[in-house]
């Protein structure tokens, strides 16, 4: 049996359990809200889609049903391009939700956009050029070099993302007094190893003999990403709507049912810490499950005993910020 041929169909089983959640996460968000209009829904549906007819199409490729020619490259680009960018989006969706400021989480994700685009907009040209029939030698070593370049840069991208998640959950949540994240945080700490080892793996694969059988594991690799993010929002729904969170120390206080109020006052320090996070009121047992459309509430209060006071340009006096980010509904109020 050809490698090709066990990796496609390890991504048909991987799919099918992929998108039974993400049906799952459908359906709940239009219990609660009578409304598919949600951008989350569109991303996690359309990466669902998109990774399916990559995988077949590649299959059909190396199988000699689909012959070589421009179109095809053409189009295998396209897709892989449109994965790449989504996958990213819903990472950074995750990440936003934590991030108390809503202007740098929009130039997060349009960073991501323009960075990610650069690096598909050369491979539109070099990976298509160097799989003509008519591609060069030095087309060809070309590639293989940029080959490299690219799946390291999602490498990066995919492991700075985790890991500013990580250090989100750490210093904006648990070290607030939100002990109850401390699961989240070892889980997503977990998810990332199994995450950053798939980009190794397909750095790997480029050395396969065939140079073209690296392709059919792609999309092998982008499912159990949607999958890892699809579980990370069933956990933080879990997370935000656990009303046991433990108490810590230095003043620390959990509260009774959906928040968990913190306050810290100490004499060194100029500023009164109010932090309350909130999940949103399941309406059945179907929404705790599900993960999807969570309703979380963070307020996170810097009081300053002068209102004059400022920190890198802001004012340090009680500012409100509210943000949305679906399928999370987040409303944050912090100094940026």
């Amino acid at each position: 049996m050809e490698l090709y041929s066990i990796f496609f169909g390890l991504f048909m089983g991987l799919f099918v359990f992929t998108t039974s959640k993400v049906v799952q996460q459908t359906q709940s968000i239009w219990k609660r809200t009578r409304s598919l209009r949600n951008i989350y829904l569109y991303m996690i549906w359309t990466e669902a889609i998109v990774n399916l007819i990559f995988s077949i199409t590649t299959y059909l490729y190396l199988c000699g049903v689909i012959p070589l020619s421009f179109a095809f490259l053409f189009a295998a680009v396209l897709l892989w391009a449109i994965q790449t960018q989504l996958l990213s989006q819903i990472i950074a969706n995750r990440v936003a939700l934590i991030m108390v400021n809503k202007r740098k989480s929009r130039l997060l994700k349009l960073g991501l956009f323009i960075f990610i685009g650069i690096v598909n907009i050369s491979v539109f040209y070099i990976w298509i050029m160097a799989h003509l029939p008519s591609a060069s030698p030095r087309m060809v070593v070309l590639n293989q070099i940029w080959e490299r370049i690219e799946k390291s840069f999602f490498l990066i991208i995919d492991c700075g993302l985790n890991l500013y998640f990580l250090y989100l959950v750490r210093y904006r949540l648990i070290a607030h007094g939100l002990s109850k994240y401390w699961r989240l945080f070892y889980f997503n700490a977990a998810i990332l190893l199994v995450s950053v080892s798939m980009d190794i793996l397909l750095l790997g694969m480029l050395s396969l003999p065939n140079p073209y059988d690296y392709v059919q594991f792609a999309p092998v690799a982008y499912i159990i990403k949607l999958h890892i993010e699809l579980t990370m929002a069933v956990l933080i729904s879990k997370v935000v709507r656990d009303n046991n969170a433990e108490r810590v120390d230095d003043g620390y206080s959990s509260g009774h049912h959906t928040s968990n109020r913190t306050n810290v006052n100490r004499s060194t320090n100029p500023y009164r810490f109010e932090t309350n996070v909130s999940g949103g009121k399941a309406s059945g047992p179907g929404d705790v499950n599900s993960g999807a459309g969570i309703l979380k509430t963070v307020t996170a209060v810097v009081k300053s005993d002068s209102d004059e006071e400022t920190c890198g340009g802001y004012e340090l006096s009680t500012k409100s910020l509210t943000e949305e980010f679906p399928p999370y509904n987040s409303s944050v109020s912090s100094p940026p």
